[in-house]
C-alpha cells in the first residue's frame, strides 16, 4: 500500500505521519496542556482529520483549506505554484483537488515555515520532482528533531526528498506566468523562516501562520519566534498593502487589510499588559489569572490555542527577549 494515500480511519494523524515520513522517535509529546486536557496539537489533529476540504477561488487563485494550513494554488499556462502542501495523511486528497481545479501539474511549492501542517505534503511532491522553495532555516528546521514548548509537539527529521532544494535568506523574486511572486522573511516572527508571498497584480498577500484569522497565534519560541517579532511582521505587511488587498492567513477564511490591522492592534495591546504585569514582579501563573486577554477572548480564543496558553506564550517571549538585552 502507498503510504501516502489516504490511511483507514483507524489510523491516527500522528501514526500516518510517522509512516508517512519516516521519522523516528514520538512526533507528539505533551508540553503544556489546555484546560480540557487535550494539547493544541491534539485539538489541531482532531479538526485536520476530520474537516471537509475546502475550495474557494479568490482573483484567479485557488485557495484550499481544511487539512490544514491553508493551501494557494497560482496558475499560468503550463502548472501550478503552490503555497504550502497541508498534513501528510491527506496529501493525496490535496492533490487530487488541486488538479481539479487547476488541470495544471504542480511543479514548485514554497513552504511558509516549516511545521507540520505547512510541509505534510512534502515527501509527496518533493518525492514527484517537485521543486521545494523555501527561506533558509525552514531547511535547517526540517532536517533534524524539533519541539515546540506549550502546544505538545515534537517532529522531524524529515526525508531528503521533503527537503526545500531551493532557498533564500531576505528576498526572492519568481514569476508564475503574468504574476509576479515577492518572498520575504522579516525577520523571526512566528518562526525565524516565515515567508510572506506579495502576489501582483493580483493584489494577493500569503502570509503562513503569522496571521491566524480569527485565532490566538502559536509563537514558536524555539523556533526563534517572538511576539515583537510577530507584531513587526504585521506591520512590515500593513506597510505592503491597501484596502483592496486580500490576506490569506495561515488558518481561517481569506482576510482583510482591516482584519490583520485589527489582530496587530490585539496582539499589541496584550503584549503591553503582560509587560506591564511583568514589571510589577508578577509569574507567570499570576499573569494567567490577571487574564490580560479577557476582553478580546471572544472574538480570538476559539482556535487552537486556550487564552491561558497564549498568554503563557506571550509572557515567556517578553522574559526571554528582556534577559537576551
Amino acid at each position: 500500500m502507498n503510504v501516502l494515500q489516504k490511511m483507514r480511519p483507524s489510523f491516527s494523524f500522528i501514526q500516518v505521519l510517522v509512516i508517512a515520513m519516516g521519522m523516528t522517535g514520538a512526533v507528539l509529546q505533551a508540553v503544556g496542556q489546555a484546560p480540557t486536557g487535550e494539547t493544541v496539537i491534539q485539538k489541531a489533529e482532531e479538526q485536520f482529520e476530520n474537516s471537509a476540504l475546502k475550495t474557494s477561488s479568490l482573483k484567479g487563485l485557488f485557495v484550499f483549506s481544511g487539512d490544514g494550513g491553508n493551501v494557494t494554488a497560482i496558475v499560468d499556462d503550463g502548472s501550478t505554484l503552490l503555497v504550502d502542501s497541508g498534513v501528510a495523511s491527506r496529501t493525496v486528497e490535496l492533490n487530487d483537488a488541486v488538479f481539479k481545479m487547476t488541470m495544471r501539474p504542480v511543479t514548485r511549492l514554497v513552504n511558509t515555515h516549516w511545521h507540520f501542517d505547512h510541509t505534510g505534503g512534502n515527501v509527496f511532491f518533493g518525492s514527484s520532482g517537485v521543486t521545494i522553495i523555501a527561506q533558509q532555516n525552514v531547511k535547517k528546521q526540517l532536517s533534524s528533531v524539533q519541539e515546540v514548548p506549550f502546544v505538545g509537539l515534537r517532529d522531524g527529521h524529515y526525508p531528503e526528498q521533503a527537503l526545500p532544494t531551493v532557498t533564500y535568506s531576505s528576498t526572492m523574486a519568481l514569476r508564475q506566468g503574468s504574476q509576479r511572486l515577492t518572498l520575504a522573511n522579516y525577520g523571526p516572527a512566528h518562526t525565524d523562516g516565515d515567508t510572506v508571498i506579495y502576489i501582483a497584480p493580483v493584489n494577493v498577500v500569503v502570509v503562513g501562520d503569522i496571521f491566524s484569522n480569527a485565532f490566538y497565534p502559536i509563537i514558536d519560541l524555539t523556533s526563534g519566534g517572538s511576539i515583537d517579532g510577530m507584531i513587526l511582521s504585521i506591520e512590515r505587511i500593513l506597510a505592503q498593502t491597501d484596502e483592496r488587498t486580500k490576506i490569506v492567513p495561515g488558518h481561517g477564511p481569506v482576510a482583510t487589510r482591516a482584519d490583520l490591522q485589527a489582530y496587530r492592534d490585539m496582539l499589541v495591546q496584550v503584549r503591553q499588559r503582560i509587560q506591564q504585569l511583568i514589571a510589577a514582579g508578577k509569574t507567570m501563573d499570576e499573569v494567567v489569572a490577571a487574564a490580560p486577554t479577557k476582553d478580546f477572548d471572544a472574538k480570538w480564543g476559539s482556535g487552537y490555542l486556550t487564552p491561558d496558553v497564549f498568554t503563557k506564550i506571550v509572557f515567556s517571549s517578553l522574559i526571554r527577549s528582556s534577559a537576551s538585552r
